[in-house]
């Protein structure tokens, strides 16, 4: 017999600990058919702001919100009067007015012949949940409407004075704000402008630089006469706020007005793309990364005339392994580019960890 005994206080000292974590973490009060309080627990009394007194024989909607519609009440009722289990989130009220909002579970209990003999209800409290939700929400709204201001400003940034007959670019970026940026321009002696600079590592800060390297592109490019002017102009400047180890890969091209010469200048970047009736010329980068103890950065001129099309990319495409990809590496594009437009659907649906740019300049003289 004391082996019986043993066991029955072993399982009544696991139902009580059960009885301790549910008390603990839940606000539990049961109710007899009519609604009426008869048990609440120390949750429930700290939470409603009552004494156990105050609610003891009371009606449990007490602490109801009367601004909730009665038709969910109604439905509670219903439900649990036909024995089954209503679930639901709830605004209560407090003692003060003040409102918290509960996550709940009401259970009818059914003695041995299956009748109702009373409810219990087992709420747990969302209310800071749903105030962090809240919050979350806002956050991300007030993101999601500074990713589109970033992204405004990122495209003012760009100026592209060639039609779409002419030039294509595929630019995506991989974070709100692009290390990429480009711009290509018709200066006033009908030669072209292009170039397309990466600043390296990933972030606001690569991507503050190149915007700022680009203002600067925007602001000078009308008052030189010669790329090479050009660079010796922007590199006095710019020096000045590239920080100690900020590295920018860069290509910067200028097509002479009789589109027979191409002057460039290009550092860290893949080489660029020129397409001649019966080959595709590799140009490959004459200086190293742009850096603010870099050197004045070189420029080479070379002979273009006949060339077909130009085509400069960054690195993101490349080194971003895809079989799916194979048909829109700048190879490819350059060979044929009537597929850019499939290109850039197939490009655009996929995420990489860099930007993505592509231009491709058609001669059409």
């Amino acid at each position: 017999m004391s082996s019986v005994n043993q066991i029955s206080n072993n399982e009544l000292s696991i139902l009580n600990q059960y009885h301790d974590i549910v008390d603990a973490t839940n606000i539990v009060s049961k109710t007899d058919l009519k609604g009426i309080i008869t048990y609440v627990n120390s949750k429930f009394i700290e939470i409603s702001g009552y004494t156990e007194e105050e609610l003891i024989g009371k009606p449990h909607n007490i602490v109801r919100d009367p601004k909730l519609p009665s038709t969910i009440f109604k439905e509670l009722w219903r439900t649990i009067q036909s024995k089954n289990v209503w679930k639901g989130v709830v605004t209560n009220l407090r003692k003060d007015g003040t409102s918290y909002t509960v996550d709940a579970s009401i259970f009818p209990i059914l003695n041995s012949e299956g009748e109702i003999i009373e409810y219990i209800s087992i709420r747990h409290d969302i209310t800071q949940l749903l105030e962090l939700s809240s919050k979350l929400e806002k956050i991300n709204t007030y993101n999601s409407k500074q990713e589109h201001l970033a992204k405004e400003k990122l495209e003012a940034g760009i100026i592209n004075d060639m039609g779409n007959k002419e030039c294509s670019v595929i630019h995506i970026a991989s974070d709100i704000l692009s290390g990429d940026i480009y711009s290509i321009y018709k200066m006033k002696n009908k030669a072209t402008f292009l170039y397309l600079i990466d600043g390296q590592g990933h972030g606001v800060s690569p991507a503050l630089t190149v915007f700022a390297i680009s203002s600067m592109l925007n602001q000078f490019v009308y008052d030189v006469n010669s790329l090479d002017e050009l660079i010796h102009r922007l590199y006095t400047n710019a020096k000045t706020f590239l920080g100690e180890i900020e590295q920018l890969s860069y290509t910067m091209i200028m097509i002479s007005p009789d589109k027979k010469s191409i002057t460039y200048s290009s550092g860290g970047m893949y080489p660029f793309l020129i397409k001649k009736a019966n080959e595709i010329i590799k140009i490959k980068a004459n200086n190293g990364v742009f850096m603010n103890f870099s050197p004045i950065p070189i420029c080479t001129t070379i002979d273009i005339a006949g060339w077909e099309s130009v085509l400069l990319y960054s690195d993101g495409l490349l080194e971003h392994e895809n079989e799916a990809l194979k048909e829109c590496m700048p190879n490819e594009i350059i060979n044929n580019p009537s597929g850019i437009k499939d290109s850039m659907k197939k490009i655009s649906q996929h995420k990489f960890e860099d930007d993505v740019t592509i231009i491709y300049l058609e001669n059409k003289s």
